[in-house]
């Protein structure tokens, strides 16, 4: 009995080294081959930080991470940050980045990027349901566990389940690949996760045709809107902060005026003071402090790379003007 017990033991710890072999085989070939995107290694440099490198946490979408620059928040307040922010990030995403990043980092703020609360869908009911590799990079980025799950099953219609939590199965196909290797292997074995920053203005100005592009748009009444899921998550992530005791604010970096004003801009921003105004959220609409900022209608062409987002100039004044108006006071 004894013997039969001893040799039921060894098949069981033999299964079970095998099982961690191959999790740990999946998981360096995943490393290895997924494609070379900023939204999953802006996820391996957050698990490099180390503890309190987060003080402040910005979320959203590329507005977030082409306008606050983590040098003049820390210039500026003298705290650290990291922008767990991605493309096309939706609200529910940022939930769930949020509730991941809690598990790791304790921050003394979080900030949400209000273009985030823009309609978006995350692509699940168009001609190629649940296929984006912005949302798909965003879910694989994230750790295994419990968030990661009701992640997927939240933004993922059930059919897909499998596939949003088996990259290996998108990305097999990259051995042959050289290219996405080396620089994987660079990344990870050569400096490269310390050496990543998830703050990416755009390089270079507007151009004097994008400009004129946009001074000739007719007027869209319905370009922007609130989604409904987008709405519901920003109430779970505002008592999510509520809860863990941290000050959540909400603040619309600025985009270039011409475009604002051929949108129903001023209603949904009605509406984004409204949601955040609900749960007592502070909300900073920088399109209404160009002269504060230093964004005169002179300067657009050296702030703006495109009606969206701002190259590095703007975003130091931006950054600077937001930080002095949510934490009052500028480091000495």
């Amino acid at each position: 009995m004894r013997k039969n017990r001893g040799e039921k033991r060894k098949y069981f710890l033999k299964g079970l080294v095998f099982v961690l072999f191959l999790l740990a085989g999946l998981r360096i070939s995943v490393l290895l081959l997924y494609p070379s995107n900023g939204i999953f290694r802006t996820w391996r440099r957050f698990y490099a930080l180390k503890d309190g490198e987060a003080q402040i946490l910005v979320v959203g979408s590329s507005h977030a991470y082409s306008t606050f620059d983590p040098a003049v928040i820390l210039r500026t307040t003298g705290k650290s940050s990291y922008l767990l922010s991605t493309n096309s990030q939706n609200t529910v995403q940022a939930y769930f980045n949020v509730k991941e990043a809690l598990h790791y980092q304790k921050p003394e703020a979080v900030i949400l990027e209000a273009f985030s609360l823009d309609n978006n869908d995350n692509y699940r009911y168009g001609e190629t349901p649940d296929r984006d590799w912005k949302k798909e990079s965003n879910i694989d980025g994230m750790r295994f566990g419990l968030t990661k799950l009701e992640a997927v099953m939240e933004q993922y219609e059930r059919r897909n389940w499998s596939y949003a939590l088996l990259p290996i199965a998108r990305c097999h196909g990259n051995w042959a690949d050289i290219t996405t290797i080396g620089s994987n292997l660079n990344f990870y074995l050569g400096g490269g996760i310390r050496d990543f920053s998830p703050f990416h203005p755009s390089q270079s100005s507007m151009s004097e045709e994008t400009a004129q592009r946009y001074a000739e748009a007719e007027y869209n009444p319905s370009e922007w809107v609130i989604s409904k899921a987008n709405e519901r998550y920003f109430h779970k992530l505002a008592q999510l902060c509520q809860k863990e005791g941290i000050p959540f604010y909400v603040v619309m970096a600025p985009m270039y005026d011409v475009y604002i004003r051929s949108i129903n801009y001023d209603s949904q921003m009605k509406q984004v003071s409204a949601l955040a105004e609900s749960e007592g959220v502070y909300y900073l609409d920088c399109n209404l402090h160009y002269d504060e900022i230093g964004l005169s209608a002179g300067d657009f062409e050296d702030a703006f790379n495109g009606y969206h987002h701002l190259n590095g100039i703007g975003a130091e004044k931006v950054t600077q003007f937001v930080m002095e108006t949510l934490f009052g006071q500028v480091k000495e």
